[in-house]
């Protein structure tokens, strides 16, 4: 369920990064509501989910609290290089570069095959985000990211997830 919750909220940030605060609040307000969409629809989907041993729990935040931080750090030192560069209008696909990168060592480490397809893609909107023109290339990125985050969560919970069988009732 974190993952989607992760994946969703982040997809609502890519989404209003993408079209900007200048845009219209209604649509704005559609990644968010999405998201919160997913969410919900996460929570009644894995609601007959046993949750994981506290021992593969702490492993799994371990895990992620590393390849968050580490992205972290990696956006913050490119951020600001391409500022210092001049280069700020490249720095939104730059970080969905990041992004899509840090998914491939999840994929392995989490045994998701998903988060190849994903982190591949993420990558690859973020390669486009730099070719096209400065003015459209947070759209580009930022839209892209956000959908195929919220693809990624909707395979999750649609292929992936299955709650358990009922138990017999006896």
């Amino acid at each position: 369920m974190s993952a989607i919750v992760f994946m969703a909220g982040f997809a609502a940030a890519w989404w209003v990064m993408g079209l900007g605060l200048q845009a219209p609040v209604g649509q704005l307000a559609v990644g968010p509501a999405v998201s919160v969409a997913m969410i919900l629809f996460a929570r009644w989907r894995l609601r007959n989910v046993p949750p994981a041993s506290s021992a593969r729990a702490a492993r799994s935040r371990r895990i992620i609290g590393w390849a968050l931080g580490g992205e972290g750090v990696a956006i913050a030192v490119v951020s600001h290089l391409m500022v210092k560069a001049g280069l700020i209008a490249f720095i939104v696909p730059a970080v969905a570069i990041i992004v899509g990168l840090h998914f491939l060592p999840l994929a392995k480490l989490f045994q998701v095959k998903i988060y190849y397809v994903a982190g591949a893609l993420i990558t690859l909107a973020g390669l486009a985000g730099l070719a096209v023109d400065a003015p459209h290339r947070a759209l580009v990125t930022g839209l892209a990211s956000a959908i195929l985050l919220w693809l990624t969560c909707a395979y999750r919970l649609t292929f992936e997830h299955r709650s358990p069988a009922p138990l017999p009732v006896a």
